[in-house]
C-alpha cells in the first residue's frame, strides 16, 4: 500500500465513522446541550481526518501534506520550534493548493500570522476558548480531552470539537503510562461531550475499524502519516 493510499483509506473510514455519528445524533443541540458561548454552535464541516504533525515522527509534514486527500486536515505543532512561522507559511500554501484546512497548535498569534484555518488548545489551556471565540469568531477551535471531568469545563463550549485520546495504545510521549480508552471508553466521551468528538492516539488502518459506532465525528493521528524511506505516491 502506498503512502497515497494508506491516507485516503484512513480519509473513508474517517467519512464513514461521521457517518454512522451524524446519523445516530445530529449536531444540533447535540445530546441535549445548549451551547453556552452566545451565538456559537460547533462547526458542522470540519474535516472527517486530520494529520498530526510531530517534529520527531514527522520531521518532514509538507512531504505527508502533499500526500493527503482533498478534504482533509492538518494541525501543526511546533512545539518551540524557532522556525514555526516558515513551516507553517509552507504548509498554508500547500493547503490552499490541495483543499486541505490548517490548523495551528497553540499558538493564536500564529495561526492568524499566516491565515490558518483554526486554532487547537492543549487541554491545559481550554480557559481561553471563551475569549479567542469572542475574539476570533470566524476561527474553528480545538482542543485536547483527555479526563470526562474536562467535558464539564465553560471553555469547551467554545470549542468546535475535542480531540479525546489516547484511543489506542501510542507512541506519543504524552500517553506513556496511561490506559488507553479503547472503543467503549469513547463511547462514553462521545455520550457526554456538548461538542464533536474526534478519536487520537494509537489510530491506524489496523485498528481504526474498532471505532465504527463510537459516535466519533472524525479522527486524528500522527504515527499512521509517517514516511518512512523514500517518498511512494
Amino acid at each position: 500500500m502506498t503512502y497515497k493510499t494508506r491516507f485516503a483509506y484512513l480519509m473513508n473510514k474517517a467519512k464513514d465513522i461521521a457517518r454512522s455519528a451524524h446519523m445516530s445524533s445530529p449536531l444540533i443541540n447535540l445530546n441535549g446541550h445548549t451551547p453556552k458561548v452566545a451565538g456559537h454552535e460547533p462547526a458542522t464541516d470540519l474535516p472527517p481526518l486530520f494529520f498530526f504533525t510531530d517534529p520527531k515522527r514527522t520531521p518532514h509534514p509538507e512531504d505527508v501534506a502533499s500526500l493527503l486527500p482533498e478534504g482533509s486536515g492538518i494541525i501543526y505543532r511546533s512545539f518551540g520550534d524557532t522556525h514555526a512561522p516558515a513551516h507553517a507559511r509552507v504548509l498554508k500554501s500547500i493547503a490552499q493548493q490541495r483543499g486541505l484546512v490548517l490548523f495551528i497548535g497553540n499558538d493564536a498569534d500564529l495561526a492568524l500570522e499566516v491565515g490558518a484555518d483554526g486554532v487547537h488548545l492543549p487541554e491545559r489551556r481550554l480557559e481561553i476558548a471563551t475569549d479567542l471565540r469572542r475574539l476570533h469568531p470566524n476561527l474553528y477551535i480545538t482542543a485536547a480531552c483527555h479526563e470526562l471531568k474536562t467535558l464539564e469545563h465553560e471553555g469547551v463550549h467554545a470549542l468546535d470539537a475535542v480531540f479525546v485520546s489516547p484511543v489506542f495504545a501510542s507512541n506519543s510521549s504524552s500517553a506513556q503510562g496511561i490506559t488507553p480508552l479503547g472503543a467503549k471508553g469513547v463511547k462514553a466521551f462521545c455520550e457526554l461531550s456538548p461538542v464533536p468528538v474526534y478519536g487520537l492516539g494509537g489510530i491506524g488502518v489496523d485498528t481504526v475499524d474498532a471505532l465504527m459506532g463510537t459516535g466519533l465525528r472524525g479522527l486524528g493521528a500522527v504515527d499512521a502519516f509517517i514516511i518512512e524511506d523514500e517518498m511512494r505516491v
